[in-house]
C-alpha cells in the first residue's frame, strides 16, 4: 500500500526544506549514529531518512547501500502518520505493508521500528528506524535508544538552522556597517576638502583616516568565512591604499608585512597603532616639506614585531613626550599597548621618530 500524504503535506515539505538537509553529503556524525543504533538494536539495517515529495531520502544508512527509494515502497512514509513512534513486529501481518515488495521479496523486511523526526513546528519530516529480515520486537532499552537519538538528530539540525540564521543576520549587519563606514568616511573627506580653517581640516582628515582604517579592518574580518585569523598582507594592502589617499603631496608611505595570519584582535591593534603613527607623522614630523613613513610588521608562529619610522626632525624631547602619551595619537597607542601588556619603545635623535613594539600572539610582552 502506498503511503498516504500527510494532512498538512505542503507545510510539512516546506518545513523539511527549511532545514536544508536534503541531498547533502554523508557526514560521519550521522553515520556513527546509525551504526550505534544498529548495534544496540541488533538490526542489520538502520537509517536516518526524510520523506520528500515522491521519494524517501537517506542522510545516513547501514545495511541498505542506497541514498533514496521511491515513496511508493516507503515503510517510513506510513510511520510519519502514526505519531512519535511505531513498531511493527511482522510487516506481512500489517495491511499497510503486506503487499510491499520490500517486505515480500526474499529476503524482505519483516520487522520495522522507527522514531519520528519532527521539525520545530511539530510536523513529521522522517524517521530514525531499524529493520530486520525476521519478525521480532525491541526491548524497552532499545526503544528508548531510538527515541533519544532521534531527538538528538533534530537538536543537531535545529542548531544548524539557528547558526545559519545567525550568520545571515551577521552578513546583513556587516553589510550595513560597511556602507555606514564608507558613507561617514566619504562625508568627512568631502568636508575636509571644503574646510578653510587649517586646524579643522586636519581634524576632519584625521577622523576620515581613522574611519577608513576601521572600514578596511571590517572588510577583512567580513571576508574570513569562518576562519579564525586575518591575512596581514591582505589587510595592510587595504590600509596602505586608504592612507595614501589622505597623505599630503610629497609624503611617501611604505608598509612591509610578512605573509602571515594573525588573530582579529591583534590585527585590529596593529591597524590602530599604524594609523595613529602615520597620522602623528603627517601632523608633526615634516612641516611643509617632503618625507617618508616606513612600517614593518613581522610575525611568526608565536611572536610578532612592529617598527614604525618617519624621516622627520623629531628629537629626544619628542620621543620623551611620545613615551608619556602627551598627544592624542600617542595616548591611543599607549592605551592599546597597555591592553596587550606591552611598553612601546620610542626613539628620536633629530632624524625622525621610531616606534618599536613586540609581543606574543597572545599579547604578552617580550
Amino acid at each position: 500500500m502506498k503511503p498516504a500524504l500527510h494532512p498538512f503535506e505542503r507545510e510539512r515539505l516546506c518545513e523539511l526544506r527549511r532545514y536544508g538537509i536534503l541531498d547533502t553529503d554523508r557526514e560521519r556524525e550521522f553515520d556513527e549514529l546509525v551504526e550505534i543504533v544498529a548495534e544496540i538494536c541488533e538490526a542489520p539495517v538502520s537509517v536516518i531518512n526524510f520523506i520528500d515529495d515522491g521519494r524517501q531520502w537517506f542522510k545516513a544508512e547501514v545495511g541498505l547501500g542506497v541514498r533514496s527509494t521511491p515513496l511508493e515502497t516507503s515503510l517510513c512514509g506510513h510511520a510519519i502518520l502514526q505519531g512519535d513512534y511505531i513498531e511493527i513486529p511482522d510487516t506481512l501481518e500489517d495491511a499497510r505493508m503486506a503487499d510491499n515488495p520490500l517486505c515480500t521479496s526474499d529476503p524482505g523486511f519483516r520487522f520495522y521500528a522507527g522514531s519520528v523526526l519532527k521539525g520545530a513546528n511539530g510536523l513529521p519530516l522522517g524517521t530514525l528506524c531499524v529493520l530486520d529480515h525476521k519478525p521480532r520486537a525491541l526491548s524497552e532499552h532499545q526503544r528508548k535508544v531510538l527515541r533519544v537519538i532521534s531527538r538528538h538528530i533534530m537538536r543537531e539540525l535545529d542548531l544548524r538552522v539557528a547558526l545559519d540564521r545567525e550568520q545571515m543576520l551577521r552578513r546583513e549587519v556587516d553589510h550595513r556597517v560597511k556602507n555606514s563606514l564608507a558613507s561617514i568616511g566619504a562625508l568627512l573627506s568631502m568636508k575636509s576638502r571644503r574646510e578653510s580653517d587649517v586646524g579643522a581640516r586636519r581634524a576632519l582628515e584625521d577622523a576620515s583616516s581613522r574611519i577608513r582604517s576601521l572600514s578596511s579592518l571590517h572588510a577583512e574580518l567580513h571576508e574570513l568565512d569562518g576562519q579564525a585569523s586575518v591575512s596581514l598582507i591582505s589587510l595592510f594592502t587595504r590600509i596602505e591604499t586608504d592612507l595614501q589617499q589622505l597623505l599630503p603631496g610629497g609624503i611617501e608611505l611604505t608598509i612591509v608585512v610578512g605573509d602571515v595570519r594573525v588573530g582579529p584582535e591583534l590585527a585590529n591593534s596593529l591597524v590602530l597603532i599604524v594609523n595613529e603613527f602615520v597620522a602623528n607623522s603627517v601632523k608633526h614630523a615634516f612641516g611643509a616639506g617632503p618625507g617618508s613613513v616606513k612600517v614593518g610588521i613581522e610575525a611568526q608562529s608565536d611572536r610578532w614585531s612592529l617598527v614604525c619610522r618617519d624621516s622627520g626632525t623629531a628629537g629626544a624631547a619628542a620621543a620623551e613626550r611620545a613615551a608619556q602619551g602627551s598627544g592624542l595619537g600617542t595616548r591611543v597607542i599607549q592605551s592599546i599597548a597597555s591592553s596587550m601588556n606591552i611598553v612601546p619603545q620610542w626613539r628620536a635623535n633629530g632624524d625622525g621618530m621610531e616606534l618599536r613594539m613586540s609581543g606574543t600572539m597572545a599579547g604578552t610582552a617580550t
